[in-house]
C-alpha cells in the first residue's frame, strides 16, 4: 500500500510538468558556434528547431556562399558571388518566436564586410542588413542580440605608398543591435581599441 501511495504521489507531481511542456510549441532560443565555411563546409546541412535548414552552396568551384532553406526551398542566399566573399564566417540563432537571423562575415581574411539576414519560420526574410569597412567582426551576444564591430580606417593612409595593412587602426566602433522583425534597433555603442 505504501509502494502504490508513493508511486502515486510521484505520478501527480510529474504530471503538472508534463503538460506545461506538452503545451509549449514554441522552440526554445539556441545561438549556434560560428563556422568557417572554407574548413567547416561538411558541418553543413544543419537543421533548425523551427524547421528551417542553413546549407551552403558551391559557387563555380569558388568556395561556398550559406544559403537558408525551407522544405528543401532555397528561401535566402547570400548575393556576392565574388571569389574574395565566399567560404566566409557564418553564424545564425533561432529565437523562441521561432525566426532565424544570420550573419556572414566576408571578405579578405573574413572581415571586410557582414551582411545580416532575418528569416520567418514560414521563410520569408524579413531583414537584410549590410555593413562595411576595413576590419569588421560580428557576433551574435543572444538569439536576437548582435554585436558588431567596424575598424576605424587610418586617415593619413596613402595608397600610393602604403602598404594595405597600414589602413587599420586597431580602434573598432562597436554597436549592440536587438534584432526583430522591424528590423535593427541600437541597444548601446562604445569604442574598442585592440594592441
Amino acid at each position: 500500500m505504501k509502494k502504490l501511495l508513493s508511486l502515486l504521489l510521484i505520478v501527480c507531481l510529474l504530471m503538472p510538468a508534463a503538460i506545461v511542456s506538452a503545451k509549449s510549441s514554441e522552440p526554445a532560443a539556441k545561438t549556434y558556434a560560428k563556422l568557417y565555411l572554407g574548413k567547416d563546409a561538411s558541418k553543413l546541412p544543419i537543421k533548425l528547431n523551427n524547421g528551417l535548414v542553413v546549407d551552403k552552396e558551391d559557387v563555380d568551384g569558388l568556395g561556398y556562399l550559406p544559403v537558408i532553406k525551407l522544405n528543401g526551398k532555397k528561401v535566402w542566399r547570400e548575393a556576392n558571388e565574388l571569389w574574395i566573399n565566399t567560404n566566409g564566417t557564418v553564424q545564425f540563432t533561432v529565437t523562441s518566436g521561432g525566426d532565424t537571423y544570420l550573419l556572414y562575415l566576408s571578405g579578405a581574411s573574413g572581415g571586410s564586410a557582414v551582411d545580416i539576414v532575418g528569416v520567418h519560420k514560414n521563410g520569408k526574410t524579413f531583414l537584410e542588413k549590410s555593413f562595411g569597412g576595413v576590419g569588421i567582426d560580428a557576433k551574435f551576444i543572444s538569439a536576437n542580440t548582435i554585436q558588431v564591430e567596424i575598424e576605424r580606417d587610418n586617415k593619413k593612409w596613402n595608397p600610393e605608398r602604403d602598404p594595405n595593412a597600414a589602413r587599420h587602426t586597431g580602434i573598432y566602433d562597436v554597436t549592440v543591435y536587438q534584432l526583430s522583425a522591424k528590423g535593427l534597433a541600437k541597444q548601446k555603442q562604445f569604442v574598442k581599441k585592440v594592441g
